[in-house]
């Protein structure tokens, strides 16, 4: 992977931390119709969908944990694949972007049956595309599982997972073992999702107080699984979205991970216990901290013009 940032952006911390603003961000929010996908169960996901001409590819597009889909760094990947002709659908997990009030029960990572569901829904909006899936972080995870999954709509063709959770174990450890600026970025956030929540559902998530007085991801984590999921504890939890082992071993079309070893949240040692598949090809750059390959000064986002490149090449626009 031929990423080389000058020698003053190499820091994982400045690269995944100034590209949360490179490239312009949310100012290039793509105009986009908010569509509302029924799921199993009853349940309900949201997504921003930006139309193109009628034979143009789809690319679904899935944010991090707690991110959105007008988070700036989604926002950037939309526009340069909008720019380029495809018609972009941004996938709003579970209690995401201020969708608490949709559905009764929590988000947990391994609820992926309603994501593959609103990607197949999506797809019904295309009838006559092809259509790839890219993912970011915790969604990159997303991406890859709907990538292995027997249901999902057989016109998905591609999957870009950008700096993904591999071992979620490992990630929440870094997260609360690293720089303090993320453990306390990740417990904020999650803080905010909880209250959104409890507001939402007063009758439900009473007894959140505990939960928002810790401050680690770890101790949240184990806070939720215990009162509000149906794991024996975090360790079971976290086993439903690992994705070391053979997890991809029935990938379902070709895959690319996009990542860095010098990643403050995604340790470098996780990629070394994916087992090898045909379709999966790992890049793995020096440099680019947590979904960050800003290229220059100007800061340019190496991302779109790979991510562009990836989708062009395997849907064939």
């Amino acid at each position: 992977m031929s990423f080389h940032p000058p020698r003053l952006l190499r820091s994982p911390h400045v690269q995944t931390v100034v590209a949360r603003w490179a490239g312009g961000g949310a100012r290039n929010d793509p105009v986009a119709d908010e569509v509302v996908l029924p799921c199993r169960g009853g349940s309900r996901l949201k997504a921003l969908v930006t139309a193109a001409s009628t034979q143009s590819p789809l690319v679904i597009v899935i944010h991090g944990w707690l991110g959105d889909a007008r988070s700036s760094y989604v926002c950037r990947i939309a526009q340069a694949l909008h720019a380029h002709g495809f018609a972009v659908a941004r996938l709003l997990l579970r209690d995401h972007g201020g969708t608490h009030t949709l559905n009764r029960e929590m988000f947990n990572s391994a609820r992926l049956g309603e994501v593959v569901d609103a990607c197949n829904g999506l797809l019904a909006r295309f009838p006559s595309v092809v259509a790839g899936i890219a993912g970011f972080s915790l969604g990159g995870n997303f991406a890859l599982r709907v990538a292995c999954h027997k249901q999902s709509d057989t016109r998905l063709a591609a999957c870009l997972a950008i700096s993904p959770v591999i071992d979620p174990a490992a990630t929440v450890h870094a997260i609360d073992s690293g720089w303090v600026g993320y453990q306390k970025w990740f417990v904020l956030e999650w803080r905010r999702a909880l209250v959104a929540k409890r507001a939402a559902f007063p009758e439900a998530y009473g007894d959140l107080d505990g939960a928002l007085r810790l401050a680690t991801v770890d101790g949240i984590t184990d806070y939720v699984v215990a009162r509000y999921l149906s794991y024996s504890d975090s360790r079971d939890y976290y086993a439903r979205y690992d994705l070391r082992g053979d997890a991809l071993a029935q990938l379902r079309m070709p895959a690319r991970i996009v990542a860095a070893l010098d990643d403050p949240v995604i340790p470098a040692g996780v990629y070394e216990d994916i087992s090898g598949s045909s379709r999966l090809a790992l890049q793995l750059s020096r440099y680019g901290g947590h979904c960050g390959f800003v290229q220059d000064w100007r800061l340019t986002p190496y991302l779109n013009a790979e991510t562009v490149s990836y989708f062009r090449q395997r849907l064939g626009w």
